[in-house]
């Protein structure tokens, strides 16, 4: 049998798979939730280093998964590198649906979303404030820090109950906003504009034109346009 293509997204099917293997015995508890899962991934994909999963891999699944075989084994390594692909280009495209579960109210839980996005980031070498502007880093990620119930007491005591229930649905309703926003910060870091180098010496206005005509330049290729 053809093992599937890794860059093939995984169905409903086996995403059900995924979440049930997760939740298993195999992982002893360790094993972050899918929804966590996806978070960590978003991160790593929008780091300002390249994150190899020998780096997230334990943080993903803990250090010691009990697998029943090979085969169990390399099922899950399969699902998940095809999930961590599958979220790579989603948010490189910027085009993905948050995997949440509801709260007992209804509400989407994107706690454990942002719980696990911030373990993501937490593996970047050097870390997300010493490899940007830590100020600006800090504006990047408050939205997370507020969603995964993060914010030190000390900073949340600063806002009235009705201000922190409106900076919570604020930041719930741009979640989506903040995540393109930091994979477009790092990208431009990574990938800094490049300076074009003058490979010849710029001609003077009074050395002869490059073009041969024996003028100055100056009254030749560099003489300015005169309107007729």
């Amino acid at each position: 049998m053809t093992p599937p293509n890794p860059a093939t997204p995984l169905s409903p099917s086996e995403l059900d798979r995924l979440e049930s293997l997760l939740a298993s015995a195999t992982f002893r508890g360790d094993a972050m939730p899918l929804d966590a899962l996806q978070g960590l991934f978003f991160a790593v994909a929008s780091a300002p280093d390249l994150i190899p999963p020998s780096r997230w891999m334990p943080v993903a699944l803990g250090e010691s998964p009990e697998y029943a075989d090979h085969e169990q084994a390399q099922q899950a390594l399969e699902l998940v590198m095809r999930f961590y692909n599958q979220c790579v280009r989603a948010a490189a495209a910027a085009d993905f649906t948050l995997l949440l579960y509801k709260r007992e109210d209804g509400s989407d839980d994107l706690e454990t979303w942002c719980a696990g996005y911030l373990d993501g980031a937490d593996l970047s070498v050097p870390n997300w404030y010493e490899a940007g502007d830590p100020d600006e880093v800090d504006e990047l990620l408050f939205p997370f820090i507020v969603l995964a119930g993060e914010l030190p007491d000390k900073e949340k005591r600063h806002f009235k109950p009705a201000e922190w229930r409106e900076l919570v649905k604020s930041c719930e309703d741009t979640i989506g906003d903040a995540i393109v926003e930091i994979r477009e910060y790092w990208n431009v870091l990574r990938n800094p504009p490049t300076t074009v180098r003058r490979e010849s010496p710029k001609t003077g206005r009074n050395d002869p034109c490059p073009c041969g005509s024996g003028k100055k330049f100056k009254q030749c290729c560099g003489a300015p346009e005169r309107l007729h």
